[in-house]
């Protein structure tokens, strides 16, 4: 948590995990119990390489803890000594019956190493004070829950999310959050090259919609190198400083040595097999 009230977390965790002997195919026996759950699913799927025989649910909460067994090599035959488990920190870390989950499963492991996590940055700004700049990649933006912007692929590494988290939680107030899905394997500056381009400025209730909207859009114009000049010339001479103001609003970014935190902290999941 950063003295402007920025609060930087991990906000899921993927490892990859090798069973011990036979311990993958104990597993898919005894899964259902491993843990007291509020409900738990499981699914064995159809052969496909690539994917996972077996997949479980454990509902803890508002939350999930999901867990794979039997990973389909290329050749379709399934390997029981791969597995993977999933879960948010945030969300299932306070719950006891979590502890006991991963209490059961260490001991059928041999090596857990972390496939992927997502870095959440929340900032107290308003979502409409902030615009995520567009790149090559695919980009969506919707409107439920106040506006969210995509920009990525979904569950690869580089997906980006901006999306305005007290609308989603309900809370009072305002709350924008940036989330970046990471490899597992970056270092501290590849998740800083990483870092999407976040604008983010403080406009008050004087701030007219148009001014903000012609704002916007002429930034982003100016982004993808148009001349935007003649355009804020048009204005009236009151309104263009005002205009102005959106093509020069700072980047978001993160916080000094912060990249290297939150590794350590998403590694250190790793440690509770091992």
């Amino acid at each position: 948590r950063g003295s402007n009230k920025n609060t930087l977390s991990v906000d899921l965790v993927r490892l990859s995990l090798t069973f011990k002997g036979d311990r993958g195919e104990w597993l898919s026996r005894k899964g259902a119990q491993l843990t007291d759950c509020d409900e738990m699913s499981a699914w064995t799927s159809k052969i496909r390489p690539g994917g996972w025989y077996e997949l479980w649910s454990f509902a803890l909460g508002g939350s999930s803890v999901a867990l794979g067994i039997g990973f389909m090599e290329p050749s379709c035959k399934v390997n029981m000594h791969k597995g993977f488990i999933e879960f948010n920190p945030n969300k299932v870390a306070g719950d006891k019956r979590f502890w006991r989950l991963l209490e059961k499963l260490a001991p059928c492991v041999s090596h857990a190493r972390l496939k992927r996590f997502d870095l959440a940055y929340d900032l107290p700004t308003s979502r409409l004070d902030c615009r995520l700049s567009k790149d090559r990649r695919m980009y969506k933006s919707v409107i439920s829950n106040g506006i969210t912007e995509y920009l990525g692929v979904k569950n690869t590494p580089g997906y980006v999310k901006v999306y305005d988290k007290a609308a989603e939680m309900n809370l009072s107030g305002v709350l924008t959050r940036i989330e970046l899905t990471c490899d597992g394997e970056w270092d501290a500056g590849q998740v800083v090259a990483h870092w999407p381009q976040v604008h983010a400025w403080h406009s008050d209730e004087s701030t007219r919609d148009w001014v903000r909207v012609v704002g916007i859009m002429l930034a982003e114009k100016s982004e993808r190198g148009e001349e935007v000049e003649t355009l804020i010339n048009m204005l009236g001479r009151g309104s263009r400083p005002k205009v102005r103001e959106y093509l020069r609003t700072p980047l978001v970014r993160l916080p000094e040595g912060a990249a290297a935190l939150v590794l350590a902290e998403a590694h250190g999941w790793c440690a509770r097999f091992e």
